[in-house]
């Protein structure tokens, strides 16, 4: 069942979203109130929600402005102007493909529960049902004004900087602008050109003033090459060459910073500096009244105006979701990782933040993590962790920026930063069996369950979804051996699905297998080079190589080896071997990455299956030596899954040596998520387990191997105590030894 979600907006924050989730094989519908994507950044959107105006540009240089799926063109300037981003916005929603998943003029009225699903209503009174919601509707459209407002009346006009476009507005007028951020800046340094008189910049609370260039490079790029650091020396170091480029605001008659530098945002811009001392822009303290044509100041001081303008920020605006979600105030709104609710994580935000940095590097993080969870490729961690998390969080974000929307802010290097580890750390959770999201159990994906504090469930993931990994799959060049096989088709299958070029070998290809392979037994030392190399030449080069190849068959230990045990080491280390040693060129060729098709038994050895369990330790003994050799450039994971229904059990269950009761059997398709979770990682792990109850086995296999072994013994004993390997020639010698019989 294909997992549907709504994204509410087509702003930067939710065509990111939208692509996040296309790339994850999701069903997405977009709704957008205006015409066209971009959100804030395209003006004169029918939205009537920009507060893009002619002289707009970015306030963070576009190395770090841009998404890092679509770079932003060289020949660009540093800073882009608001219209060269809202094309770039537009040529991203349509190059990803984005575009026909939006619907616009369309406005979201309520988002509601209806048991598992979302019903998600317009203002046409359309009505959609979705298994997640993202809301990406951005927090720069609904105007701040002051409240309360300033004592006395004014009888001049009065703008909220969200409707400012053009400067002719100021032309021959008194204007006074009351702020501090960027917008406040740029409007007053536009309106001192065609003033009466200087303009009024009038401030409560001081900010730093940082110019666009430092030293010949964009400030931000600077302040980026010290993320490094801890933040309070950071600080102290911006500073420093701050104050060395610029002095301090107090020295253009600007009221002194509230808080240092990193703590309360500061504010771009280069020309800001200059208007003040060229006396066309002036400073005043706050506001204390209103006085017909007057204002009066914190100072006592008054001064005639005809335009107010109001760049005292926006209010943050759910009015689609109830206030049972949300609560009173939606600054205060926590969110795991600033993405996922507590209560219902299968709601998401993207973009409720704000950010010492860029938004759009930040929203397309938020986005892959959503798409990651919704697609069944990443673990949330329990509820109560998911709460403390939010509670250090905000306990830091207090200690750093005061109460002024602590719960929104992040730090842009460490954030960005952080999520994709938090994505990693989701992927781990699965491997050790955490329950992921999935649109057939969305009840139990909400809120921990009876269920999950018991540890039901496995780790899932639908065919045709991206898989739980970080690298793009598409175009990889993909060599699977065993590709006839059970796993071998299954794994083929998965990963020409999401984009890959797979080639197969297999000794025995068959009719129908879905990709092509190249007949190869693998325990010929001069058939394994040529079928690999004929394998490279139709791939064009390789970038992952699956070594799933391999048999199994009765083996008992205390018996002399025979054909039986020669074959299984053959094919399953051997060939194994072989194979790899003709890829190495190639892989290195790629920086590429080896996946060891491995077995719980490589760690747990079962009785009776002697040979299979030795030729799977010593298949990981040969990763780790690979590992030590090649992994400078080539990524080596070993994939432990246990026992799948699929003909390698044949011959051990006609001998009579079935281990039913002995392993627990698991579906292939977890045993498919671990392969690609293993291949497409984006950095190699050693070793991935393929469910819950496998990570636990695998860890005190690992770590208590005394334990394990006398579990296992006693659990074999008492099968053959059952009479279970009744008849059994080759289990006689056990049978003796635990019944006294024959």
């Amino acid at each position: 069942m294909t997992c549907r979600v709504a994204v509410i907006g087509a702003g930067a924050a939710g065509i990111a979203t939208g692509k996040a989730m296309l790339d994850a094989g999701l069903e997405v519908v977009l709704y957008e109130k205006g015409d066209r994507p971009g959100g804030l950044w395209a003006r004169d959107n029918a939205s009537g929600l920009s507060p893009a105006y002619a002289s707009l540009h970015t306030n963070t240089s576009k190395g770090r402005t841009e998404f890092a799926d679509l770079p932003m063109p060289r020949s660009w300037p540093d800073y882009p102007s608001a219209d060269l981003v809202a094309e770039y916005l537009a040529d991203y929603a349509e190059r990803f493909g984005v575009v026909p998943h939006i619907r616009f003029h369309s406005e979201v009225v309520s988002v509601e529960r209806d048991g598992p699903e979302w019903i998600v209503t317009t203002d046409d009174g359309e009505a959609g049902r979705f298994d997640a919601v993202v809301v990406a509707n951005g927090h720069n459209w609904d105007p701040r004004w002051p409240d309360p407002a300033y004592p006395g009346t004014f009888t001049g006009m009065q703008i909220h900087a969200h409707d400012y476009r053009t400067p002719g507005i100021f032309r021959d007028r008194r204007v006074l602008v009351v702020g501090m951020g960027n917008s406040a800046m740029d409007i007053a340094v536009d309106a001192s050109h065609v003033a009466h008189g200087p303009v009024l910049l009038s401030a409560r609370r001081g900010v730093h003033i940082v110019p666009k260039y430092l030293f010949g490079r964009p400030a931000d790029a600077t302040g980026g090459a010290l993320a490094v650091l801890p933040w309070r020396l950071r600080q102290r170091v911006a500073e420093t060459m701050l104050r060395l480029a610029v002095g301090d605001p107090q020295d253009y008659g600007l009221p002194a910073p509230a808080g240092g530098l990193f703590q309360n945002h500061p504010t771009i811009s280069d020309t800001i500096l200059h208007r003040l001392t060229h006396g066309e822009v002036e400073a005043r303290p706050g506001i204390e009244r209103l006085d017909g044509e007057k204002v009066v100041f914190a100072d006592g001081t008054a001064d005639p105006v005809d335009v107010i303008v109001w760049a005292t920020g926006y209010r943050v605006g759910l009015p689609f979701l109830p206030s049972a979600l949300v609560g009173d105030d939606p600054e205060r709104l926590p969110l795991y990782k600033r993405v996922f609710h507590l209560d219902e994580p299968s709601l998401a935000f993207v973009g409720l933040m704000q950010s010492t940095g860029a938004a759009l590097p930040i929203v397309e993080a938020q986005a892959k993590l959503a798409a990651a969870y919704f697609s069944g490729g990443y673990a949330l961690p329990p509820a109560p962790e998911r709460r403390r998390a939010v509670v250090r969080d905000l306990r830091a974000a207090t200690a750093r920026w005061g109460d002024r929307r602590p719960m929104m802010r992040v730090d842009f290097d460490r954030y960005v930063a952080e999520l994709p580890r938090e994505a990693r750390a989701g992927r781990d959770r699965l491997a050790r069996g955490a329950r992921p999201f999935t649109p057939t159990d969305r009840e139990e994906s909400t809120r921990m369950n009876e269920a999950d504090r018991r540890g039901a469930g496995t780790a899932r993931h639908r065919p045709g979804a991206r898989p739980p990994g970080d690298r793009d799959p598409r175009g990889l060049r993909v060599l699977v051996t065993g590709a006839s096989g059970t796993f071998g088709r299954a794994i083929s299958t998965r990963l020409t699905g999401l984009g890959a070029r797979v080639v197969g070998l297999d000794a025995a290809p068959r009719p129908g297998d879905p990709v092509e392979v190249i007949a190869c037994d693998l325990t010929d030392d001069a058939a394994v080079p040529a079928a690999v190399a004929a394998a490279i030449e139709k791939l064009g080069g390789l970038d992952v190589l699956v070594n799933n190849a391999g048999i199994g068959g009765p083996a008992p230990a205390e018996l002399p080896p025979g054909d039986e045990v020669r074959r299984q080491l053959e094919v399953n280390l051997l060939g194994t071997w072989r194979v790899t040693a003709a890829c190495v060129d190639a892989l290195v060729e790629s920086r590429g990455r080896v996946v060891m098709l491995s077995s719980r038994m490589a760690v747990m050895q079962l009785p009776l299956a002697a040979a299979y369990g030795a030729s799977k330790r010593a298949l990981v003994a040969y990763a780790d030596a690979l590992r030590m050799e090649l992994g400078t450039h080539v990524g080596v994971t070993c994939v432990y899954p246990s026992a799948v229904r699929s003909p390698i059990h044949d011959s051990t269950a006609a001998a009579g040596l079935s281990l039913e009761g002995m392993s627990r059997y698991e579906p292939l398709d977890g045993v498919v998520d671990a392969v690609l979770r293993a291949a497409l990682s984006r950095r190699p792990r050693r070793d991935v387990t393929t469910t819950r109850r496998g990570a636990v086995e695998f860890f005190l296999a690992r770590h208590v191997p005394g334990l394990t072994d006398r579990i296992v013994a006693r659990t074999f004993a008492d099968r053959v105590r059952s009479g279970a390997f009744k008849g059994a020639e080759l289990a006689a010698g056990a049978v003796r030894r635990h019944t006294g019989r024959a």
